[in-house]
């Protein structure tokens, strides 16, 4: 008996043992959520949004530690405006694009949720989210662009359509993905085109890694920015190459520590510090760094944008080792982005320009218009330039234009620029 209770006994402990470690073993498993598997159908028709819901809600409330909410390849799937919630359970969750996601194509408001979106994707409160793969996010925004308001337009509150048949213009449109406070973010590797307005819009986030994708629209889409960094901090935008009808990288008040590397820029509007102080808000960005960035046919290069009027500080950019091909403002300072009287300004300071080369389009390849309210001697102090040598793009001389600016100059500078 004693011998048969010590076999058993024996054997108990190693189908535990067993079983331990095969619980062990799911635990350390990825777990994997295809949409298809959610109910997607993929043909480009049939509204998928539901499907990627319930596939996203799987991801999201999975325990362990990694979690993927796959979209394959070779199919499209036709999505609605989408917020995919967090916290999650697992302490990593990948969206794998590898097909093509698309925007309802139409502005009506019944496409839209009636009107109540200005986002078509958005992640909101995920930490440890990574969006990655070849696939492609389609915005659907050519609908969008030619029902923009424009200054000869009648301009109406409406942000969308109300019916088919409606021919009012748009004032607004959705961000094509946004994410909201999602600290430890990746997004790499995937294409945007044609988002319907800005094409990713990064807010209140930190510890983000955006790099390797290309995001594509018309130059004359409107607002069409590429990535937009707002109320965010430690963000590094690294080797992706942007074309657009507005800024390939806009950085807004609230933000910091903010690296773009290796962009190839074109067309479009520039990488952007701004626009700031809109409303009376009182700008606050500090320590970015713009450097290895080639911009090609765009209308700014190098730009920091402020309305005037406005209030609070810009200080500790730069911008290193930077090529313009045919830019019409290569480097720029705006103070004026919005005219009008007003003695305030936002105080920018602390900003370096370290080999920059290349053409521009106008014969004004350098301007500093910096307004009078910061300080007897005007709001930008402490501007660097050092190396900098650009040309007319048909060979003729460039010009320097500066106001209210304190400006001093090492190295070999072209053109001269009169304020120092």
């Amino acid at each position: 008996m004693c011998a048969a209770g010590i076999i058993c006994s024996g054997i108990m402990l190693a189908v535990a043992s067993f079983l331990a470690c095969c619980a062990a073993g799911d635990a350390g498993r990825e777990l994997v959520f295809d949409v298809v598997a959610h109910g997607a159908r993929g043909d480009g028709s049939t509204d998928d949004t539901k499907a990627f819901e319930a596939a996203w809600n799987a991801a999201c409330g999975a325990k362990g530690p990694s979690a993927v909410m796959v979209v394959p390849a070779q199919r499209t799937f036709l999505v609605g405006p989408v917020s995919f919630q967090g916290p999650c359970a697992s302490q990593r969750v990948t969206v794998q694009i590898q097909g093509t996601i698309m925007a309802p194509p139409s502005t009506a408001a019944s496409a839209w949720r009636n009107g109540t979106n200005l986002y078509w994707l958005m992640f909101d409160r995920v930490d440890g989210l990574r969006v990655t793969g070849n696939g492609v996010l389609d915005g659907s925004g050519q609908s969008w662009w030619v029902r923009r308001c424009h200054s000869d337009a009648v301009s109406t509150p409406l942000r969308f359509t109300r019916s088919s048949t409606d021919r009012t213009c748009v004032g607004s449109a959705p961000t094509a993905l946004k994410l909201v406070s999602c600290n430890n973010l990746e997004l790499s590797q995937f294409s945007s085109r044609n988002s319907p307005q800005m094409h990713i819009a990064i807010v209140e986030s930190s510890g983000v890694n955006v790099w390797g994708l290309n995001i594509a629209a018309p130059g004359n889409s409107p607002n069409t920015d590429g990535v937009h960094v707002e109320r965010s901090h430690g963000v590094q935008i690294t080797n992706s190459t942007i074309g657009t009808g507005d800024d390939c990288v806009s950085i807004s008040s609230g933000s910091r520590f903010v690296t773009v590397d290796g962009i190839q820029c074109g067309p479009g509007h520039g990488v952007s510090i701004g626009s700031l102080g809109k409303n009376g808000e009182i700008a606050a960005v500090e320590y970015i760094d713009v450097k290895n960035v080639y911009f090609t046919n765009t209308m700014n290069g190098a730009r920091i944008k402020t309305w005037e009027g406005a209030q609070g500080y810009a200080r500790s950019i730069s911008f290193t080792d930077i090529e313009f091909d045919n830019v019409d403002h290569p480097i720029i300072i705006d103070q004026f982005y919005r005219d009008h009287t007003a003695e305030l300004a936002v105080a920018i300071s602390n900003v370096t320009y370290t080999n920059l080369k290349g053409t521009s389009a106008l014969p004004t390849a350098v301007a500093f218009d910096c307004g009078a309210g910061a300080g007897a001697g005007g709001s930008c102090t402490d501007i660097h330039v050092n190396s900098v040598m650009i040309t007319r793009s048909g060979g003729q001389q460039t010009v320097a234009r500066c106001r209210n600016a304190k400006v001093s100059i090492s190295g070999q500078v072209y053109p001269e620029i009169p304020c120092h």
